[in-house]
C-alpha cells in the first residue's frame, strides 16, 4: 500500500535510552482501536502492558473507545500518547493528526466471511436475500466487506441486508445466535476472540485481495521524540 511506504520513510531510528526509563516515572496510555470489546482488548494486550512497564519502569495503561468515531476524535485531540490503529485509522492519524509511525506487523490481515460451524456456504451469492453482520461502519474491514460483496455481484442493502455492529465480536455473536447468515470480520480479530467463540464458527471465505497491515503502532507528536524512540524500541 503506497501510503505505508510513505509512512515507512518517516520511521525514526530507534535506540535504547535507559536514562529516561530509570529517571522519569512518567507513564503513558496506549489507545487501541475498538475492534474488539474493551475487556477483551485489555486482556489480550496485558502481556504487552506488563512487559513495557517492566522494561521502561513506568506505568502503562491500555485504553480504547466505545466506537470508531470517538476513537478518531480522541486521536485528533492527541488524547492517546501511543496508538495501535488499523490501517485506515493509522493513515488518518498520520496525515491529519501528525502521529508518528513506529512499527507495523509483518503479518497482514484480511476480511473473511464467518458462518456458524454447522452451516455451509459454497459461494458468496448464496447470501442473496440474507443478512450479514459487520463491525463498525468506519472499520476498514467493513469497508472491504462491502467491496467483497459487490465483487461477487451482490449490492449491499439491495441484495444483502447489512447490520453494522459495535465491533467484530458483536458481529460474530450475531452469527452464533442465528440472527444473521454470516459476518464479515478480520481474520486476525477472530484469533483474538475467546476459544469458546471460535469453536462455534468457521471461515467460509477469505478475500486475499484486501490483505493489508492489521495494525500500526504510532506515537503522538506531543510526546518527546526520545520517549517515542524508547517505547518503539521496547515494543
Amino acid at each position: 500500500m503506497t501510503y505505508f511506504r510513505i509512512l515507512a520513510a518517516t520511521l525514526p531510528m530507534l535506540h535504547a535510552c535507559a536514562t529516561w526509563a530509570v529517571e522519569q516515572k512518567v507513564g503513558f496510555e496506549i489507545g487501541i482501536a475498538p475492534f474488539l470489546p474493551v475487556k477483551t482488548l485489555v486482556q489480550n494486550y496485558a502481556p504487552l502492558r506488563d512487559y513495557l512497564q517492566n522494561r521502561l519502569n513506568v506505568p502503562v495503561t491500555i485504553v480504547s473507545a466505545p466506537d470508531y468515531k470517538t476513537y478518531y476524535k480522541c486521536i485528533q485531540k492527541h488524547d492517546y500518547p501511543i496508538i495501535i490503529a488499523a490501517a485506515n485509522s493509522a493513515y488518518l492519524a498520520w496525515s491529519e493528526s501528525a502521529y508518528i509511525p513506529l512499527l507495523k506487523p509483518l503479518v497482514y490481515t484480511r476480511p473473511v466471511v464467518v458462518i456458524s460451524k454447522d452451516k455451509t456456504l459454497n459461494k458468496l451469492t448464496e447470501l442473496r436475500g440474507k443478512s450479514v453482520a459487520m463491525s463498525d461502519v468506519l472499520a476498514i474491514v467493513s469497508m472491504q466487506g462491502l467491496q467483497m460483496l459487490r465483487a461477487a455481484g451482490l449490492e449491499p442493502e439491495h441484495d444483502v441486508t447489512i447490520r453494522n455492529m459495535q465491533n467484530h465480536s458483536a458481529a460474530v455473536n450475531y452469527v452464533i445466535t442465528g440472527a444473521v447468515a454470516a459476518a464479515i470480520v478480520s481474520d486476525r480479530a477472530i484469533m483474538q476472540m475467546p476459544a469458546s467463540v471460535r469453536e462455534q464458527i468457521k471461515i467460509a471465505y477469505a478475500w486475499d485481495k484486501a490483505a493489508a497491515p492489521g495494525i500500526v503502532y504510532m506515537g503522538s507528536p506531543d510526546m518527546p521524540r526520545d520517549r517515542l524512540e524508547l517505547i518503539g524500541k521496547a515494543i
